[in-house]
C-alpha cells in the first residue's frame, strides 16, 4: 500500500526533469488529490482491493540528478476494502496500524526516475524508489505515466510488492487467503508552488 506512494512520486519527478524546469523556477511540488488502490489477489481465485485517498507529499527535484528529495505517503488506517470485518483483520492483524507511525503510515521515498530526455511533457518512465511499510524499508520499481493539465501534473503509476518481505503475516481467513504479490495502483495531481 506503501508502494502506490513510491509509483506517484517517481512519476512526478520524470515529469519535472522531462518538463525541463530550470534552477531558478520553482522546483517544489505538492500533491493535491490522490486515489490509491491496492489490488489483493486470493488464493482461491479472484481479488479485492483496498483503497483510499489519502495520499499526501511534498516533493523537489534536484536539477542535477534524476532523483527526487521528498516523501510521499499513505495513512494506512483510511484503507477501505468495502467489508468492515475485512478492515478489520487488515489493519490489525497484518498491517499492525495500532503498533505505531512506522506501522500506520506507508513512506515512499528515494525516487530515482533514470536518463530522461529533455522537452518532453507526457510520457512514462520506469522508476526505483524505497518503500517503507509495517516498519520496514525495501526497494520497490515500477512504471509511471505523467501528463501536463496546466499548472499542474497528472501521475499514474503501478508497482508490484510481494507482503512477506515486509514481515507481514500471510493473510488467510476461514481458509482463504491473499497471495505475496499485491499490485499498488495510485494516480493523483501535483501542484507546482509558488
Amino acid at each position: 500500500m506503501r508502494t502506490l506512494t513510491i509509483v506517484g512520486s517517481a512519476a512526478l519527478v520524470t515529469w519535472l526533469v522531462a518538463s525541463g524546469i530550470s534552477v531558478a523556477q520553482s522546483n517544489t511540488w505538492t500533491t493535491t488529490t490522490g486515489d490509491v488502490r491496492v489490488t489483493c489477489p486470493l488464493t482461491v481465485g479472484g481479488s479485492f482491493e483496498a483503497r483510499t485517498t489519502t495520499l499526501k507529499g511534498r516533493l523537489s527535484l534536484d536539477p542535477a540528478t534524476t532523483a527526487i528529495a521528498g516523501e510521499l505517503s499513505v495513512e494506512l488506517k483510511t484503507l477501505d476494502t468495502g467489508i468492515s470485518l475485512r478492515n478489520q483483520h487488515m489493519l490489525d492483524n497484518y498491517l499492525e496500524v495500532q503498533k505505531g507511525e512506522d506501522f500506520e503510515t506507508a513512506v515512499l521515498s528515494n525516487i530515482d526516475v533514470g536518463p530522461l530526455t529533455t522537452g518532453v511533457t507526457d510520457g512514462h518512465s520506469r522508476f526505483t524508489a524505497r518503500l517503507r511499510l509495517h516498519g520496514t524499508l525495501q526497494a520497490v520499481a515500477g512504471q509511471a505515466t505523467m501528463s501536463e493539465r496546466g499548472s499542474a501534473v497528472r501521475v499514474e503509476a503501478s508497482f508490484p510488492i510481494r507482503i512477506s518481505d515486509y514481515g507481514i503475516r500471510d493473510p488467510r481467513y476461514l481458509g482463504v487467503g491473499v497471495k505475496n504479490e499485491v499490485v499498488v495502483r495510485v494516480v493523483f495531481f501535483a501542484n507546482k508552488d509558488s
